[in-house]
């Protein structure tokens, strides 16, 4: 599905008249603000992601109040992903913004993109070495090993005796899914938790039905399954209950989607790690618009990751504790089952 959003940032004729000046050879033209349009073209994940269909709307919000133009696509597999970006780069975009399958195997999309001068914004998961060698112009993404360290730390902290842990991980390959069960597993380190299967879902609620299931029935004591996204937790969610063993087990989620919020206030799942999308889409748009201007543009951008409880949650939507507005209103839809 391709959306688009059509303007143009302005420029006044005595910024234009100082950046010609200014600009007396390749290597300042090539630093110097913008002086037409600027388009980005966004390659994010599946568009049956709850997570990215939130970020592809921020980014779509953002650009519309910024009046830039942007394509948005999404993708299904990285070869389609590489085919998209591919297909932005040619079209002229200035910009690209990718949400990458897998990191390893967009680097030399991501080479070929700056060789043409595109600028590349990674988004959520990362790509080893290409911010620091300056071939992608930042990452935007909230400091996920911490996260998953916060939620190990948790559940090793509520054990009263040995625990049993099961992992359900995205797409082998991808950074994300690396550093959350990484995360988890440090925050667990020399505790009475143990983990005792790990999977891949590829982040489908479907797939994880079956995975978990297959790990409940191996390991019928288990105490606790820490899945990547929201939607392999449900699908864990619905496995149990399948099993006959709904409550029994913790099932703990990631991203915050309005599912995901929905089964934590719901008590399906114990916690969940609510990253930011809308913020994420948002702050992409932000940074070429910046970039474009000649301001400077940090490397990493960092928004904070919370970790919710049922209690958490409510007390943000009762004002008794703080939280964005972005998610005190995520929240207030997931309770009147708005998703």
């Amino acid at each position: 599905m391709t959306k688009r959003i059509t303007g143009s940032i302005a420029a006044t004729a005595a910024v234009l008249a100082a950046l010609t000046a200014c600009s007396t050879d390749s290597a300042d033209t090539a630093d110097a603000p913008s002086d037409g349009p600027v388009t980005i073209g966004v390659v994010s994940g599946s568009a049956s992601n709850p997570a990215v269909q939130v970020m592809d709307q921020g980014i779509e919000d953002e650009a519309e109040a910024s009046d830039v133009e942007v394509y948005v696509e999404t993708s299904e597999s990285v070869d389609e992903q590489i085919q998209k970006a591919d297909a932005l780069i040619a079209r002229g975009v200035d910009y690209l913004a990718l949400h990458p399958w897998d990191g390893e195997a967009v680097i030399p999309l991501i080479e070929s993109a700056s060789s043409q001068g595109v600028k590349v914004i990674i988004l959520v998961d990362g790509v080893p070495g290409v911010v620091e060698d300056g071939d992608a112009l930042t990452f935007v993404s909230g400091n996920e090993v911490e996260a998953a360290q916060a939620i190990g730390t948790m559940v090793a902290e509520s054990a009263t005796g040995p625990e049993q842990a099961a992992l359900l991980t995205g797409t082998p390959g991808n950074l994300s899914a690396e550093n959350r069960a990484n995360g988890f597993t440090d925050g667990i380190a020399g505790s009475q938790v143990e983990i005792v299967a790990q999977s891949t879902a590829n982040w489908a609620r479907d797939e994880a039905l079956q995975v978990a299931g297959d790990i409940i029935t191996a390991n019928p004591d288990l105490d606790v399954i820490f899945a990547g996204n929201d939607e392999m937790a449900l699908g864990a969610v619905a496995a149990l209950q399948e099993a006959g063993k709904a409550g029994q087990v913790d099932v703990i989620g990631w991203n915050g989607t309005c599912v995901g919020l929905a089964g934590l206030l719901d008590g399906d799942l114990l916690a969940l790690a609510a990253l930011p999308f809308d913020e994420f889409g948002r702050t992409a748009v932000q940074v070429a618009v910046a970039d474009s201007q000649g301001e400077d543009v940090d490397p990493r951008v960092e928004p904070d990751v919370p970790i919710l409880t049922a209690d958490t949650a409510r007390a943000i939507l009762d004002g008794s504790a703080e939280g964005s507005e972005s998610l005190k209103a995520d929240l207030t839809t997931a309770q009147a089952g708005g998703c």
